[in-house]
């Protein structure tokens, strides 16, 4: 209980410093996306359950992209200073939900509910900062 805390309080502190992730890409639209889901420790836990079921196999446990079974195109490493599909919430929650045409990142729509996503978002952030106080 004591870590989630702090996590989300790492989350919490980070996200009023702002969004600092340069871009090499994006979606304008989706990037104006808000997040309805609060980052909130039951969120994070949601996140982190939905990111082990669905996204850890590719992304890696900790989301440095060396999961087990990446196909052919190397997965994002989650963790690192560049989103390439834009790093805005609502960027991450439509590159989960729609996937990446000419990619091997396939859509959830429909296998994980748009709250969910949310929360997967939420917890994404905090790969970057837990990788960054090691």
């Amino acid at each position: 209980m004591a870590a989630a805390a702090l996590l989300w309080c790492a989350v919490l502190a980070a996200q009023q410093a702002g969004p600092t992730a340069p871009r090499r890409g994006g979606n304008p639209e989706a990037a104006n996306l808000k997040n309805p889901t609060a980052t909130t420790p039951e969120s994070l836990a949601a996140g982190k359950r939905f990111y082990t079921q669905f996204c850890a196999n590719c992304h890696g446990p900790v989301g440095k992209g060396d999961g087990a079974t990446a196909g052919a195109d190397q997965p994002s490493d989650l963790t690192d200073a560049v989103w390439d599909y834009g790093g805005s919430d609502g960027e991450i929650f439509t590159v989960i939900r729609d996937g990446l045409a000419g990619k091997d990142m396939g859509g959830y729509a429909g296998r994980i509910s748009d709250n969910d996503i949310w929360s997967v978002v939420n917890f994404i952030h905090t790969l970057s900062r837990v990788q960054s106080q090691k």
